[in-house]
């Protein structure tokens, strides 16, 4: 996004680790480059309600930009690498740089839909339907889906046991509708499905 035209530090973060606290103040924006952190918020009554799951290549905590503080701690579900910017030069560039504006908006806009269509494939009762919507769901022109997290998070993003997910794949693979590489799943377009 705007990763090769703003300064950023690099943290590395273990499993457990904090990366900020909820009602901290918001001086670092933040794309999670490899791992997992869980988006977790405090109620009045002292319970802990996961928000939000970030997982490798994804920006979070995106409504930090328009606010003065954190309203959830971020942690780390994993050993983490992240990327932390600057809030104010984040701000700087994007009022100098509409083209980056438009970019941003256009990344956030594919993330709001993308988070949309998950929660309705989530919402499938059948595991085996749920995998095979959302593979059609995820797929490019070619009926690929590359992925940069493990396929234990992706079991996790659906809302299933891994172990369910993995007798999914196997059956997925027997019918003939997927191949498995090591960072995508060839799929055969759903029309051929006999």
């Amino acid at each position: 996004m705007f990763r090769n035209n703003i300064k950023y530090q690099t943290l590395k973060l273990n499993k457990g680790d904090f990366l900020f606290y909820q009602s901290a103040d918001v001086e670092r924006l933040f794309l999670l480059k490899k791992g997992r952190i869980k988006l977790v918020r405090e109620t009045v009554e002292g319970q802990s309600l996961v928000m939000h799951i970030a997982y490798s290549q994804e920006t979070f905590a995106e409504a930090s930009f328009f606010s003065q503080v954190y309203h959830c701690h971020a942690i780390c579900d994993s050993a983490c690498t992240v990327f932390s910017f600057a809030k104010t030069e984040v701000a700087q560039y994007l009022q100098d740089s509409p083209n980056a504006m438009m970019e941003l908006l256009k990344t956030y806009a594919q993330q709001v839909r993308s988070l949309r269509l998950l929660n309705e494939i989530k919402s499938i009762n059948s595991a085996y339907e749920r995998v095979l919507t959302f593979f059609a769901s995820e797929v490019d022109e070619n009926f690929e889906l590359h992925f940069s997290y493990s396929l234990k998070d992706m079991a996790r993003r659906l809302g299933l046991a891994h172990e369910t997910f993995y007798r999914i794949l196997k059956t997925l693979e027997q019918e003939g509708k997927i191949v498995r590489y090591a960072q995508f799943i060839k799929m055969r377009p759903l029309h051929k499905y006999g």
